[in-house]
């Protein structure tokens, strides 16, 4: 892909980079001293040297190793197959047959699909189909055959912004391996690292963001004609400011990977409403499904309590 590339790119500059400001390997030292004089006391000198080198060059090497690893923590990583079976891509069939993405979201379970009411007033037209991955990279597409917006969603706000969509049938009955995710209720508090997985550049990408307490987002975002009241409850900050560019897609999904029972478990904070996730200081905006997990409940008819989403999986 595009961002493995260039993240080859970058490793072989740098690289490069360094090696070419590295002092000769022992080897080659070795190979000049075997062309002179060999009197004791310059063999001597030389196992000296050799020995010097070989430390110098160990912690060059290690040096840039640091290196590489942290520039590459400034580029997202390409989403494998087996990852994030939950994801969807929600958007409009088109007439050649291609689905045109407007949106992200995620299974939770039976017929269920849960994404941001924004999703239904965008282009002027409700989506009408979700695009399913599969472990081995293809993909299956569902009708939406219904779909409820939170009952207090306003589309001149950013606030309840919060949809579910019915597909024609289970996915699990067409894609055998497909995952519903779990949903976090409690905020979480404290600086924490989050994954935001989303369309970008054609590819699926994730990339790890930090977590930013709704009393610091607050600051960023005074009331304004969309956030009448500014960042409340209902909401939830994250960003990567390292990061130049990643994904903007409108209800990508924010979720932390959780362990229980040796299982690896996607639990569900969130999904984009607003802002930019990468490349500045000021965080996205996430609706947090934790304020509408008894809603989520109802309409969907699915528990979404921690013991029965893990015994899913």
């Amino acid at each position: 892909t595009d961002h493995q590339t260039t993240k080859s790119n970058t490793k072989r500059v740098l690289t490069s980079r360094i090696t070419s400001h590295l002092p000769p390997t022992p080897s080659s030292v070795r190979g000049e001293q075997l062309r002179g004089p060999g009197s004791t006391r310059e063999l001597g000198e030389h196992r000296s040297i050799n020995n010097t080198m070989t430390r110098i060059w160990t912690l060059l090497a290690v040096a840039a190793v640091l290196v590489v690893t942290i520039v590459d923590e400034g580029i997202s990583k390409t989403l494998s197959p087996a990852e994030g079976l939950h994801v969807v891509q929600i958007g409009h069939r088109l007439s050649n047959g291609k689905i045109e993405p407007v949106c992200g979201g995620s299974y939770l379970g039976k017929n269920v699909v849960v994404l941001g009411a924004h999703c239904f007033n965008r282009n002027g037209k409700a989506p009408d189909t979700v695009r399913f991955r599969n472990a081995y990279g293809g993909s299956t597409d569902l009708s939406i055959s219904n779909f409820t917006l939170h009952y207090r969603y306003k589309p001149q706000f950013d606030y309840h912004n919060m949809a579910v969509a019915f597909l024609d049938r289970d996915p699990r009955s067409t894609i055998g391996n497909v995952k519903p995710a779990c949903v976090i209720k409690p905020h979480i508090k404290g600086s924490k690292s989050v994954q935001l997985i989303g369309l970008f550049g054609g590819q699926m990408d994730k990339v790890d963001l930090q977590t930013v307490s709704s009393e610091k987002c607050h600051e960023y975002y005074n009331p304004n004609r969309k956030l009448r009241f500014g960042v409340l409850l209902c909401c939830f900050c994250a960003r990567n400011s390292n990061l130049k560019n990643c994904t903007d897609q409108h209800s990508a999904p924010l979720q932390a990977i959780v362990t229980r029972s040796g299982k690896q478990v996607p639990f569900l904070i969130g999904h984009r409403s607003i802002g930019r996730a990468c490349g500045t200081n000021t965080p996205a905006v996430y609706t947090r499904y934790g304020s509408y997990y008894e809603w989520l409940e109802t309409v969907t008819g699915i528990s979404l309590d921690e013991k029965d989403c893990i015994n899913r999986y």
